[in-house]
């Protein structure tokens, strides 16, 4: 990822309607977008078809920013997960999004496989009872 050049606010980057209209289209990956709430933390669950659209700052920002007033949680308090079904076994696939903010900008991002990790067994429960952002 690259950070942006531009100050960039969640303000700017809240694009609801649209956000909505597009998550709704069944037809999109965008409707598989799951989330669940543990410990404090929200857990937003993303298909990796979606996820490797996020490819600058502007674009997690603005994804995680709708993301979070859907939910009504704090940008600090919300964790990224891209996940995908592997083709030949169906063993699910899982990378967490590590979002550094400094006041409503995001100024670093790391992308690291949880597969094989002490963290899949607890992600994946939480995977399994995430209910979709949206209802459509």
């Amino acid at each position: 990822m690259h950070p942006i050049s531009e100050n960039f606010t969640s303000d700017q980057a809240s694009q609801i309607p649209g956000f909505v209209d597009e998550y709704n289209d069944v037809s999109t990956e965008w409707s598989e977008i799951r989330a669940v709430e543990m410990a404090g933390f929200d857990y937003v669950f993303a298909p990796m078809d979606v996820c490797n659209q996020i490819n600058d700052f502007a674009t997690l920002q603005e994804f995680l920013v709708n993301a979070q007033a859907l939910l009504g949680s704090d940008p600090r308090r919300t964790i990224l997960i891209g996940f995908e079904r592997a083709s030949h076994s169906n063993t699910l696939m899982l990378d967490r999004y590590d979002v550094e903010w400094a006041e409503d900008l995001i100024i670093d991002c790391r992308r690291t496989s949880i597969n094989g990790s002490s963290q899949y067994d607890f992600i994946e429960m939480l995977f399994d009872h995430s209910d979709k952002l949206l209802d459509i």
